[in-house]
């Protein structure tokens, strides 16, 4: 994916810097996020979060260009960029994902939500059925670990 996807010149919508939003907002062409906001997001074009710009949302759009920080789940059609120095912590359903070096990044990430419920329960079904060694449960490890310490 071409770095012009990701950085929309023909911003129409701004949350500037010092301005914090608490709501939903349905955006008909890109957003700038530069300021704060928290609830949900939809953008029928690009979304942007400057350097500056907190979000703890969840969010519908075609792509998006992350450079600040963000807590909660994108639903991005083309694409994710997360920029060097951001920080995410969430889900991200999206067909490409670039992470810079340098990003903060706690979560998953998958093609779409859809593919997402079916790895949990195919995985699942797979594994027992092909009869293949499981690896240890977390439960299983700290016994483990506390048998041989």
């Amino acid at each position: 994916m071409a770095k012009s996807n990701y950085e929309d010149t023909n911003v129409a919508s701004i949350i500037a810097a010092g301005c914090s939003f608490d709501g939903s907002i349905s955006v008909k062409g890109s957003i700038r996020v530069d300021g704060e906001f928290k609830g949900k997001l939809t953008v029928s074009e690009t979304l942007v979060v400057g350097k500056s710009g907190k979000l703890d949302a969840e969010v519908e759009t075609q792509r998006a260009a992350i450079a600040g920080n963000i807590k909660g789940e994108i639903n991005a059609q083309d694409g994710v960029k997360l920029q060097a120095g951001s920080h995410f912590e969430g889900n991200i359903y999206t067909k490409n994902l670039v992470i810079e070096e340098g990003v903060y990044f706690d979560g998953g990430c998958w093609r779409s939500v859809e593919s997402r419920k079916s790895l949990q329960g195919g995985k699942m079904t797979a594994q027992k059925s092909s009869g293949a060694p499981q690896a240890p449960s977390q439960k299983d490890q700290r016994k483990e670990t506390a048998s041989t310490s």
